[in-house]
């Protein structure tokens, strides 16, 4: 296959109005500390700030990461209801509000461009709603939408206490126009503005639990933060408000994808992946674009052959095409030169 007939392929996906599903690799490139960062953040703050029982409960964890088990598999040790796991929240919170503060400034203040903003643009050209899936807590992704001059749905109304209401959120796309037919009888017309609806199954750095109410806030405050943590937590707060509804919202989209385009993600969680692998076993076309497979990844993509994905080869790219692979001498697994070389 030559390099026309390669971007050919590749071009395919944006006109057929793909589901997006974006893991922490796109915020791992723009300056997001990743998982191996996180456990050794975790491992040098967590041991300052307990004692008794939890010491010998971390010390477990902190073992199986220095020997180089993942934050993922190792936070899997913890136990139920473990009073760790606030302090884990905590600082995972505080790490990566660090690094999201930095690109944030720095994309305001015009020094950055994300990606992720010149890329939707080729996502919407052809449909009114994009929908979003991410396990990321960080708020790049909304920042793009915004910076793209879109609108974005997440679940929350207002905007300094938002309140928790997904229907009236969801719905105010609509445009109601009453105009009157040849004939004078009048008409309702309804429209949607062109929007992005966000689905955050892990929650978001900005969300928070106030008594009974779930708010989002850029303020601080002393509410506790609603975010899931990697480790077995994730599976039992997995099924609260308000993470429940964007997981199931986040499944339905993927069940009634027509294709998927995946960007930075490793395949390894729990929540979406029975329905993720069960749509990709039906051959609907997926393009995966990321700098290196994970071994799960790894082992979908074998089994599936439907499955385009690029990944980073040294100064190169590799694209793996019906299960052929060809080499690419740019580096398109990033985003940047993906747009620059395939999609202008």
């Amino acid at each position: 296959m030559d390099i026309d007939a390669l971007k050919s392929h590749l071009q395919q996906f944006f006109a057929s109005s793909p589901t997006v599903l974006i893991g922490s690799g796109l915020s791992l490139g723009e300056g997001i500390s990743g998982m191996g960062e996180l456990g050794e953040h975790l491992n040098n703050t967590i041991p300052k700030l307990i004692d008794g029982d939890l010491v010998e409960e971390w010390t477990e964890i902190s073992n199986k990461l220095k020997d180089g088990m993942g934050l993922e598999s190792a936070m899997a040790f913890l136990q139920d209801e473990s009073e760790l796991i606030p302090l884990i929240v905590k600082n995972t919170a505080h790490l990566i509000l660090k690094d999201e503060g930095v690109v944030i400034s720095s994309v305001i203040n015009g020094s950055k461009n994300l990606a992720l903003t010149d890329l939707l643009n080729h996502l919407t050209f052809n449909q009114d709603e994009l929908v979003i899936i991410t396990p990321n807590y960080d708020r790049l992704i909304e920042l793009a939408c915004e910076f793209a001059n879109l609108e974005v749905a997440t679940g929350f109304i207002n905007n300094y206490h938002c309140i928790n209401n997904p229907e009236i959120d969801l719905h105010k796309f609509r445009i109601i126009e009453t105009r009157r037919t040849r004939a004078g009888k009048p008409e309702v017309i309804v429209k949607t503005k062109k929007h992005v609806k966000i689905f955050k199954p892990h929650g978001s750095l900005d969300w928070f639990k106030s008594g009974d109410k779930i708010i989002r806030t850029n303020f601080q405050n002393e509410h506790n933060r609603l975010i899931i943590t990697p480790g077995t937590s994730k599976f039992r707060a997995g099924y609260q408000e308000p993470f429940d509804w964007h997981r199931e919202k986040a499944n339905h989209h993927i069940n009634r994808a027509k294709s998927l385009l995946i960007i930075g993600y490793g395949f390894n969680d729990e929540q979406l992946e029975v329905h993720l692998i069960k749509k990709i076993n039906q051959k609907i076309p997926v393009l995966l674009i990321t700098h290196s497979l994970t071994p799960n990844a790894q082992k979908i993509c074998n089994a599936n052959s439907s499955i385009t994905y690029i990944i980073s080869d040294k100064d190169s790219s590799i694209i793996c095409i019906d299960g052929q692979k060809y080499k690419f001498e740019k580096n398109i697994w990033s985003l940047n030169e993906f747009i620059n070389e395939v999609l202008i």
